[in-house]
């Protein structure tokens, strides 16, 4: 059975821009249906969710990118993975309730980074529950890190890691955008959607993204693509709408949505 990696973006299962944590229920509820369907024609699924209005707010206001360099950064560190259970935890029960088995792996239980890197952690847990016939789900998250106290662990780090690991078939990433434009489509309504992104238009492409929410400390859409270009070389990675209904169907069925990202 084929391997298929999905990314939920933070701004797809949360109101991201919201200055309280507040998820998308009905959104996770389709997208929880979509994943059963295609679990039912026989794919592998790692299910991987951003931290949206749950995490970003957070570590932002306790600058955990720079680590547990003052007494409040300990507190912001507690309270940002207590925020990311929460988050987790309105997911894992929808999935129950569409019936569909997956079980929580809270990443900052068992991965390390350093200096804000993702180090090697054991993939043998993740192994066997996929044989089990199990999704395993885990998120972006505060993690110890061996250098600084902690750090984040975005999941699109997760997402292209696992990816490669275990070589997946096919890498999803759903945000709240039709995929990777040539200006930001939230500010410039003319921006053009760019349907491939490959070795020879890269550089241009990663010139022209730019940061446009205050809160998100993960890297936006810069940082799916360089985790992609690092760790996918020669794989499948689409990045497309979650907030569209049927839109994993589409992407696997059809091959039409989104931006398409082969790096070889």
């Amino acid at each position: 059975m084929s391997l298929i990696v999905i990314k939920l973006g933070g701004s797809v299962i949360t109101h991201k821009e919201s200055s309280t944590p507040k998820p998308r229920t009905k959104i996770i509820k389709s997208l929880a249906k979509e994943i059963l369907s295609i679990s039912k024609r026989g794919y592998k699924i790692i299910l991987i969710h951003g931290g949206g209005s749950y995490g970003h707010n957070l570590a932002k206001k306790y600058n955990l990118i720079q680590g547990l360099k003052e007494k409040k950064s300990y507190e912001g560190f507690i309270k940002t993975v207590q925020s990311m259970n929460k988050l987790n935890s309105i997911i894992i029960d929808l999935l129950e309730k569409v019936v569909l088995p997956a079980v929580s792996l809270p990443p900052h239980s068992f991965i390390t980074q350093t200096n804000g890197k993702l180090n090697d952690f054991d993939t043998s847990v993740i192994r066997n529950i996929l044989e089990l016939g199990i999704i395993p789900v885990l998120y972006g998250d505060p993690v110890i890190d061996t250098k600084i106290g902690c750090s984040i662990l975005s999941g699109d780090s997760i997402a292209t890691y696992l990816a490669k690991k275990l070589n997946a078939k096919k890498v999803i990433f759903l945000t709240d955008v039709d995929g990777i434009f040539d200006s930001n489509p939230k500010i410039n309504k003319n921006a053009e959607l760019i349907p491939l992104v490959n070795n020879q238009n890269i550089t241009n492409v990663l010139k022209n993204l730019t940061s446009h929410n205050n809160f998100d400390v993960s890297g936006e859409m810069k940082g799916k693509i360089l985790s992609i270009k690092e760790n996918l070389p020669n794989k499948n990675a689409v990045i497309a709408n979650g907030l569209k209904s049927n839109i994993l169907t589409e992407i696997l069925t059809q091959n039409t949505a989104g931006t398409k990202i082969f790096l070889g």
